[in-house]
Parts: structure tokens; C-alpha cells; sequence
């Protein structure tokens, strides 16, 4: 038996993801989710009481998603620090933005269903840096005195500060810089160890 496409559900998620990173939320309106879902106004309204729960679900499964990759760079049979390096220079579309961290710019953000989901997926990375660090911190890689947890605020602040810049200067390599300059930091500060 043929599987059949996606859910009329689906494809009014996916089409919000799309949106979402291409456009943010206060840009995408419901109109925008069905024509590129190829839903009908019924389908939306029967899944979904309106364009911030389907905003939700679609910021829960781009977190959800992105959490996976996340995973697989914190692979803990990797040594920490190539761990915390291979999320810094992760392949990334720097003019895009982050996923889901460019809706910190928009006032949606103050709804809790929305960002319950962006706060989850960057305290998850948050957590996964503190843990590799620490880590490395434990094996002597890191000095003693150092606080991985402000290490990894910095270095989140670093790869979301550089989407910043990269969008502002409409330069991808404003975010290259930026990386840059988090791994020489890093490598200055293992140096000793």
C-alpha cells in the first residue's frame, strides 16, 4: 500500500516552519500558513484554534528537530572540547538566523506557548556546553578557576550574537568572525592544559 502525503496537520506545520524562519511570526499570517500548506481555511481552524497554536506546534517540532542535531555534536563518545568546537563551527545559514532563537526579536516572544519552546531548545544548549565543559574542565583541559557555565553563556551568546551581525551586516562572514574569535578563546584557555 502507497503511503499516503502528509496530513492536511502537517502540512500546515511544516508550512509554519518554513515561515516562521523565513519570515518570523508577526510577518506570517494564517492566509500565508494555507497557501503554502495548500490547506484550506477549514483544515486550519479544525486542527488549531488559531495562529498562535499553530505557531506553537511548529516552534515545538523546529526545536525538537534542532535538538537532534544538537545531540549528535554533544555525542558523548567525542572528547568534550571537540564536542563544544564542533558546535561552534556547525554548518549554519548565518543570513537566515537561528531557527528559532530570531523570535527573541519580536515582541510574540512575551507569549509563553511561544517561547517555551525557543527558551527549551537554547537552555538545551546552554546545558550541553556547561557538561562538555565541566567535563573538560575535570580532565585538566580547562583552569580550575574558570566557570563553565559562564563559558558556555559566553559561547552561546557568541553563535547567536553572530546571527546578529551577520543579518545586520547582510555578511555571513560577520559570523565567522565572531565563531573565530570563540575558538581562539578556547584554544587560548586550553593552551596550559
Amino acid at each position: 500500500m502507497a503511503r499516503q502525503g502528509p496530513s492536511k496537520r502537517e502540512a500546515i506545520v511544516a508550512a509554519a516552519k518554513d515561515l516562521l524562519w523565513e519570515r518570523g511570526y508577526e510577518a506570517t499570517s494564517p492566509r500565508d500558513v494555507l497557501d503554502r500548506s495548500g490547506a484550506g481555511q477549514g483544515s486550519l481552524y479544525h486542527h488549531f484554534p488559531g495562529k498562535r497554536e499553530v505557531a506553537a506546534a511548529a516552534l515545538g517540532e523546529m526545536a525538537d528537530e534542532e535538538r537532534a542535531v544538537v545531540d549528535g555534536l554533544f555525542d558523548p563518545a567525542r572528547p568534550p572540547l571537540t564536542r563544544v568546537r564542533a558546535y561552534l563551527t556547525r554548518e549554519r545559514q548565518a543570513l537566515r538566523g537561528c531557527r528559532l532563537a530570531r523570535l527573541a526579536n519580536e515582541a510574540a516572544i512575551e507569549e509563553p506557548a511561544l517561547r517555551a519552546p525557543v527558551a527549551g531548545y537554547v537552555g538545551h544548549i546552554e546545558g550541553c556546553l556547561r557538561a562538555s565543559l565541566e567535563e573538560a574542565q575535570r580532565a585538566g583541559h580547562l583552569p580550575v578557576a574558570l566557570d563553565p557555565a559562564l563559558l558556555a553563556a559566553t559561547l552561546l551568546s557568541v553563535v547567536e550574537g553572530g546571527y546578529v551581525l551577520a543579518r545586520v551586516h547582510w555578511d555571513e562572514v560577520a559570523m565567522r568572525r565572531a565563531i573565530d574569535g570563540a575558538l581562539q578563546i578556547l584554544d587560548a584557555l586550553t593552551a596550559g592544559g
